[in-house]
């Protein structure tokens, strides 16, 4: 997990020839129930689990 943009680590994949997937919020200033703005960010357990099983798929 990382503090920072979804996009940062994303040259490991291609150093460890790893498939990956980046989650993570790209824009701010939304205001909402905590729930929600995961559901919205694409960053709550379903589409994480989603984004797991796409990759082992």
């Amino acid at each position: 997990m990382l503090d920072g943009h979804p996009h940062t680590l994303a040259f490991l994949s291609a150093v460890t020839h790893a498939p990956q997937t980046c989650l993570g919020v790209q824009d701010f200033g939304q205001v909402g129930d905590v729930q929600d703005l995961y559901r919205h960010f694409g960053i709550d357990a379903d589409t994480i689990v989603g984004a797991t099983l796409d990759l082992i798929g």
